[in-house]
Order: structure tokens, then sequence, then C-alpha cells
């Protein structure tokens, strides 16, 4: 297990969070993320730490932001409950997010996010650990997949995790030529996390918590897409798979079948 890494499955009931936006209807979404004296921070994240934690009501000295990868490398697939006639074309990288709001997609078999932290004072922020928190596990999406690209690539950053979410217990690994935390952080000199999510078996939503300190303070931020929702990732295995040619003008059965 990576040095500075915790995993937790399930979790407490006042720290369940909602279904993503993008999840679309329906498909058994957890229920909404209660959490008592919490304040946001930041875009995609939120004020919710464990029981001990010292500023679990109190603003957390880093801004949390979550961002898609910055390279388009053609591996990304998603989930969507509508035939192909009924789903537009793909969209250029900056439209995904609307693409998915739109057509109600979940990422489907891999799932990449990242997300810079920045100190929002003067003062050193020390990122301590990285945890994971499966919120729920269920049989995987009976939906169309819709393949973005044709190709693949792909690149480590700096401070990147693997995590495989059909273990039984479910952790952040550091990928390999990367390193983990801690790491220190300030308003000069941010960092970016990137977490690569996979799934072959099952419907996952999940979440991450970010723990920090500075000084005598300590706390943890709960990092998803949107305030009090999770990422969900599902299996693509067996389901129809679509993809866009380049210079086409619809959708047609990929040669790549899962």
């Amino acid at each position: 297990m990576a040095t500075g890494v915790k995993t937790y499955q399930g979790g407490d009931p006042e720290s369940v969070p909602a279904t993503a936006a993008d999840a679309g209807p329906s498909a058994g979404s957890p229920g909404p993320l209660p959490a008592p004296g919490a304040t946001p921070v930041a875009a995609g994240a939120s004020q919710s730490g464990p029981a001990d934690a010292a500023d679990r009501g109190a603003s957390a000295p880093i801004a949390v932001a979550v961002r898609r990868p910055g390279r388009e490398d053609g591996c990304e697939q998603y989930l969507v409950d509508r035939p192909p006639s009924q789903v537009p074309r793909p969209p250029a990288l900056v439209d995904v997010p609307a693409w998915v709001s739109q057509v109600g997609a979940v990422a489907g078999h891999y799932q990449s996010i990242e997300f810079a932290v920045q100190g929002t004072g003067s003062e050193t922020v020390v990122l301590t650990a990285l945890n994971v928190r499966v919120v729920r596990s269920a049989a995987p999406l009976a939906w169309n997949a819709y393949s973005m690209g044709e190709g693949c690539g792909g690149g480590v950053d700096l401070h990147s995790y693997d995590l495989d979410l059909d273990a039984a217990r479910p952790r952040l690994v550091v990928s390999e030529g990367s390193t983990g935390l801690p790491v220190k952080v300030s308003e000069r000199d941010p960092e970016v996390i990137e977490v690569s999510a996979e799934t072959t078996f099952h419907d996952v939503s999940w979440y991450l918590e970010l723990e920090w300190s500075s000084g005598d303070r300590k706390g943890t931020l709960t990092v998803g897409p949107g305030a009090g929702v999770p990422f969900r990732t599902s299996a693509v295995k067996g389901r129809p798979l679509y993809r866009f040619p380049n210079g086409g003008n619809a959708w047609e059965p990929s040669p790549f079948q899962e």
C-alpha cells in the first residue's frame, strides 16, 4: 500500500454523498450527502472531516478544484441509457462535461480525474493522506457504451494513483514512476494529483478524502465532481459498444467489443 494512503469501504451514514449529476436518472443512486457543520471550500470539495479532525467546521487553508485530465487520449467510454440515434456525436474535450450532463452519461470501465490543490494563505499546508471511500458497489449498468476516440495514450503525473474498484477493499496505489503523499502546498506552490480508477465488473459510486495539516490544525476535505456528489464508474464488459468514426455521420458498432 502506498505511503500516506488509506482506504474506507462503505461509509458513515452522515457522510454518504448523492449521485453525481452526470450519472443519469434511476440506476439505484445513493442518497444525498448531509455534512453537519461542513462548509464548502472549493469547486468539487466540501469540508466533512472525521470526528477527530480538529477543523471539521472551519474553513480549510486550501482550495481544491476537480478538473478533467489535460490530455485527450481517446481512452474514454461512457454508458448512456439511449439508443445511438438519440446520442449526440462525441464533443470536443472542453465540452465533455456538458455532453455528459445532457445525455446522463456514466464513465465506463475507466475514469481518470485530476484535482489541483493550492494554499489560500501565507502558511504552508501539508497534504498528509489521500483516502478512497466506496459508497455503493452494484451490478454494472445495462446501458449502451459509447467510445470517445479511436486510440489510447497516456502519461504519469508527479502525484498519480491507480484505483481498482473491483477489489474487495479498494485502495489507492501510487502509479509506477510517480510519487505519493505527503506533499507540501502553498498559495504560490500548488500541486496536481491524479487518480485513475477502473472497474470491469461493477457500478461503483466513490469519492476521495484529502487529509491536511498546518501547524497545530488538521482536517479532511471530501473531494468529488461537485458539492455533495460522488464519482461514478461502471463496467462496460458485455455491453454493446459504439464508436463515431472520423469523418462519419453517425454512431456505428465498434469492432473492439468488450
